[in-house]
């Protein structure tokens, strides 16, 4: 083996883009969570940038053929990235509202043994944000109890207190970790009781009593816990959109997200103009990024449990300072890229336009689309599917993190990687279009699987599959971009099908997933995606196969087809740019 110096730049900078972006990205929903921004806002968010990413991708790609300022946009966009990325960090908290509603329900179960508050949600919660679970210590607490006093006076009289009224307030001390948690209920203990600055010397009952009781506690974490936090994030879109915190967050994020789609779009351009004719190994180079992300985001989720230790909230630091450290080494490294290829002559638009309005190219990015809207529900729902299910297996799964760890591990290291490897054979093999059919039927084979889990450390061997969904599919459209493009517009094919990848395809993803998994449940939306991918498969074939017998024309000549059955555009419809030869051999290669 020995190490290509030319391609060396390109897989650096491959690395160091992902493992900068891997401490931020996963991490932002719940980071917009703890700023004060409201699921309906994220969501918000999370609409948005789809579409603006459609246009980054679509509008740069266009700029830099146009001006061949490749190399500028390119730089600019890992800077603007970056500093977009690390300016998230300084965004003001949303103001959070007063809860109207503060105090949680109750019912106080007196016995001749013990006087206990139990409260009982109206679902399993199965562990989800369980913070009874991480108390290890004696910690008291102090709640002002209202209960609504029955016919028999009880427990007021066991008390020897007499009860003002039809309700008896009172103050009850408890030690949260003598808490018992038992199917969807918690018990309390009262170890202190005080009725009008009394103290009850014994707060048993001769009999055993309840009572409707509402609570209100001097400990913020205990009154989330019982579903009834002191305050609220905005509830309305009006109320949020009110808020100049919010803006600004979403203007951080629009910047970042500007700058990370035009890199991701120039990257794979100018990695397909360093290959040239080796376009094949552009899985070899790519797969860098994997290694980056897989790695990063193991060590930055371990890096926030450390520097969180002790602290109410999590604390993000080490995730925006490496994602600023390491963008600012992939900007060094991507200063050293070598880009060749860019001062062919210019090309029109209209060439652009005839090429996308030619069928099978127009199939292939309708293809783009529809991995699109499968990928923006896997990358939207699917850890939520998963801790439906562990959850459903065991109430009180004690590996759920370490599970959700693991499933994006093997998506990384066991699907990625090697796929992006071997991506350049599978092309080679079955070229763009079978490639393409590939993905799609295996996308509907996963998601089928999906409905059928049961035990969820299943998931893990099929999160393989990642590989052909992604590994393979990243590395056919990027390619087939690169193979049709007309010389000059390289950048403009790597936007259209980036744009019609991400910016439409897992836009429309996340809403129709929204829509299903709130509607049907989690399994049945992945049943619903996975006929639909098989199904359209096999149009897929069916309109290849039309297209083949009704155009012809757009076959080339014997000797020059791609394996696997790949076939480019007419060469009617490609242009030739200025400086390339008219010879017609030449240019049909």
């Amino acid at each position: 083996m020995k190490v290509n110096m030319k391609l060396l730049p390109i897989k650096a900078h491959y690395f160091l883009i992902f493992a900068g972006v891997a401490p931020i990205l996963p991490f932002l929903p719940v980071y917009a969570w703890q700023q004060g921004i409201s699921p309906a806002g994220i969501g918000l968010i999370y609409t948005v940038l789809p579409f603006v990413g459609l246009f980054a991708k679509t509008a740069s790609g266009a700029l830099a053929d146009w001006l061949r300022i490749h190399r500028a946009v390119f730089l600019s966009a890992i800077a603007v990235c970056g500093l977009g990325f690390f300016s998230i960090y300084f965004t003001p908290v949303v103001p959070q509202r007063p809860n109207p509603t503060p105090e949680a329900s109750a019912s106080l179960n007196c016995t001749p043994e013990i006087s206990k508050l139990t409260h009982c949600f109206s679902s399993q919660r199965c562990g989800k944000d369980d913070f009874i679970n991480t108390i290890t210590d004696n910690t008291t607490t102090n709640c002002v109890v209202k209960c609504d006093v029955d016919i028999a006076d009880e427990p007021c009289s066991d008390w020897g207190v007499k009860c003002p009224g039809p309700s008896v307030n009172f103050t009850a001390t408890t030690n949260l970790l003598d808490a018992s948690v038992i199917d969807r209920c918690t018990d309390f203990p009262l170890h202190n009781i005080t009725i009008a600055d009394l103290p009850v010397e014994s707060p048993t009952c001769t009999s055993t009593s309840s009572l409707n009781c509402s609570l209100l506690c001097d400990s913020p974490e205990l009154m989330t816990y019982l579903d009834a936090p002191p305050y609220l994030p905005p509830g309305s879109y009006d109320e949020l959109l009110s808020h100049s915190q919010f803006w600004v967050y979403l203007a951080t994020m629009v910047v970042a997200w500007i700058g990370l789609a035009i890199s991701v779009v120039m990257s794979d351009t100018i990695c397909f103009q360093l290959l040239g004719s080796e376009a094949s190994k552009y899985g070899e180079q790519r797969m860098f990024g994997s290694i980056g992300w897989g790695l990063l985001v193991v060590v930055t989720g371990a890096l926030i449990d450390y520097a969180s230790w002790g602290k109410a909230e999590k604390d993000y630091t080490p995730a925006f300072v490496l994602c600023l450290a390491i963008l600012f080494l992939d900007l060094l490294a991507a200063s050293r890229l070598q880009v060749t290829g860019t001062e062919k002559g210019r090309v029109g638009a209209g060439a652009v336009v005839r090429l996308v309005c030619e069928p099978r190219i127009v199939l292939f990015v309708l293809c783009c689309v529809v991995v699109g809207i499968s990928t923006g529900i896997l990358w939207t729902f699917q850890l939520m599917l998963v801790e439906d299910v562990a959850l459903s297996w065991d109430c009180h799964f004690p590996a759920l993190k370490l599970l959700e760890g693991l499933i994006m591990g093997v998506q990384c290291f066991g699907g990625e990687l090697p796929f992006f490897f071997l991506s350049g054979w599978f092309i080679r093999r079955l070229g763009h279009i079978h490639c393409m059919s590939l993905v799609i039927f295996v996308f509907g084979i996963r998601y089928v699987i999906y409905y059928t889990v049961v035990n969820p450390w299943v998931f893990l061997p099929v999160e393989l599959l990642n590989g052909f969904t992604f590994g393979i599919f990243y590395a056919t459209m990027t390619s087939y971009a690169s193979h049709v493009a007309p010389p000059g517009t390289e950048a403009t094919m790597q936007g259209i099908v980036g744009a019609a990848f991400e910016g439409i395809g897992v836009a429309m993803g996340g809403f129709v997933g929204g829509s299903l998994f709130f509607t049907v449940g989690g399994s049945w939306t992945f049943l619903y995606i996975g006929l639909f991918n098989i199904g359209f498969t096999a149009l897929h074939i069916i309109l290849q196969l039309l297209l083949n017998s009704l155009r012809p024309h757009s076959t080339p000549p014997a000797g020059n087809s791609s394996p696997g059955g790949y076939v480019p555009p007419s060469d009617s419809l490609r242009p030739v740019a200025a400086d390339e030869p008219a010879n017609e051999e030449e240019e049909d290669c």
